[in-house]
């Protein structure tokens, strides 16, 4: 499959939601050759687009035919459409993250309603909502990377919030990916990246914050609070910050500093502006890896971000975009100390589930290529690179990717589900079992041994079962 994508290295919800998707398809077996639109080397390059539509063309001319042609914008749908046509492909999905910008886009709106490949897919309900003129609109919600998922899970392992001894309250908050915006490529990378383009857009919602932060203080007393940046901050929300006391702001912290933020946090907030769905993957990543490392959220009224928390178990949502009812959302929260830990363990083991790989990998082949993912295939990872990068990457014959996958129907329908296997195992043995009743199914015991070693969480999970429960091993089904 071709992925086509707004950026590498630059950051933002749709970058890191786009390689989570891309590790998740190559572990099922997929064939994944990525052109990427902007890179660090050369951000602000004025023939960037066209670079990179003769790169796509080229690539899907190539390896037709495409089993899919994933897009990871809407300002990509040009492109995509072409792509779709010249590769031959058999489904075009589009990742729509803000069902109102997708609006102002009308050329690629009619290519969505008109083109029988493309279709949109959304990281929430919120969008699929909005976008349901165009049809049954799939949700395909954000997921984590496995290294960073593991960074973060540490992360909130090592750190302990049941103390008993007292110490301040604190908030953490990320501000949304900025550029400059006088920069219409680069402002429009950042905005198909999850983020906002120029200096208003990053400081969306943070005024909201520190009004509603004002009020907290008097209720409960001291609370810290942390504003993590991704790039550099405008000098608007610098001066907001400086001005609020009691405020830190980090600028571009890297993953293991990020994640340390998120563990030491009490809670996790994330307010937008009255912009609704802007930033969608941005928001609901932040939220999920928020919990991942084990600490509660407070999610912003409207959006696609409202799908990556429980509300009232693993988050909270205000009543309105309103300071007073952040306020009062917030100092509930913090006044109550035990319902804050609950809300902790909550959280951690949620988002642990949530994000587990081996599901997440069935719902990225379910709604980009419709099919079920195969054992993956031994074949070299074929690393991105930006439009003007070399070509010998995309060599790879398409016929590779059919054997790496389950087959798929020629009507275009969803594959069969492979036969119902045996438990793995029945433990413990049952006393006076008849001699020849089977009990281990035909998986090599070293494969078992392997794949139970290598995932701690589902050892972990399987912990406290009852000892007479039948395990049905459905990783290796």
């Amino acid at each position: 499959m071709l992925l086509l994508a707004p950026s590498v290295g630059l950051g933002g919800g749709v970058e890191r939601y786009l390689a989570a998707v891309e590790e998740r398809l190559r572990a099922g077996g997929a064939l994944v050759h990525r052109v990427d639109l902007h890179s660090p080397a050369r951000p602000h390059d004025p023939w960037a687009r066209q670079r990179f539509a003769a790169s796509a063309l080229r690539v899907a001319a190539r390896l037709a035919p495409l089993d899919a042609v994933l897009t990871g914008g809407p300002g990509l749908i040009p492109v995509a459409a072409a792509a779709v046509v010249v590769g031959r492909a058999r489904r075009g999905p589009v990742m729509v993250c803000d069902a109102d910008g997708i609006r102002a886009r009308w050329f690629g709106r009619a290519l969505l309603a008109h083109r029988r490949a493309l279709f949109p897919l959304t990281t929430g309900s919120y969008s699929a909502g909005a976008l349901a003129s165009l049809g049954a609109v799939p949700v395909l919600r954000p997921g984590v990377t496995s290294a960073w998922r593991s960074a973060l899970l540490a992360a909130g392992a090592r750190t302990s919030r049941d103390s008993a001894a007292p110490r301040t309250p604190t908030l953490l908050t990320v501000l949304p990916f900025a550029v400059d915006s006088t920069d219409a490529d680069a402002a429009d990378a950042a905005d198909a990246a999850g983020g906002a383009g120029g200096a208003h857009g990053a400081g969306d919602g943070l005024p909201t914050l520190l009004a509603a932060l004002r009020v907290v203080r008097q209720a409960v007393g001291t609370v810290r609070l942390v504003v993590a940046v991704r790039g550099r901050a405008p000098e608007a929300a610098r001066a907001a910050v400086a001005a609020a006391g009691d405020a830190e702001l980090l600028e571009s912290p890297d993953d293991s500093r990020l994640a340390a933020l998120y563990a030491g946090a009490d809670l996790f907030v994330l307010c937008t502006g009255a912009r609704p769905g802007r930033g969608g993957a941005d928001h609901a990543r932040v939220l999920t890896e928020a919990q991942l490392a084990g600490c509660p959220v407070v999610g912003p009224v409207r959006g696609d971000a409202r799908d990556a928390y429980v509300d009232g178990a693993t988050g909270v949502t205000p009543g309105d975009e309103s300071p007073a009812a952040l306020a009062a959302v917030l100092t509930d929260l913090l006044a109550d100390r035990a319902r804050l830990a609950r809300m902790r363990r909550r959280a951690a083991e949620w988002a642990r589930m949530a994000t587990e790989p081996a599901e997440h990998t069935r719902a990225v082949f379910a709604a980009v290529l419709g099919t079920l993912p195969a054992a993956p295939a031994p074949f070299p990872a074929a690393a991105g690179v930006p439009s003007d990068g070399p070509e010998r990457w995309a060599m790879a014959p398409a016929s590779a990717h059919s054997a790496a996958m389950s087959p798929v129907p020629a009507s275009g329908g969803v594959a069969r589900p492979p036969t119902h296997r045996a438990a793995t195992r029945v433990w413990p043995e049952p006393a006076g079992a008849e001699p020849r009743r089977v009990f281990w199914s035909t998986v090599p015991p070293a494969r078992v041994a392997h794949e139970v070693e290598a995932d701690p969480d589902y050892a972990e999970l399987s912990r406290g079962w009852s000892e007479d429960i039948e395990v049905d091993d459905l990783r290796i089904r």
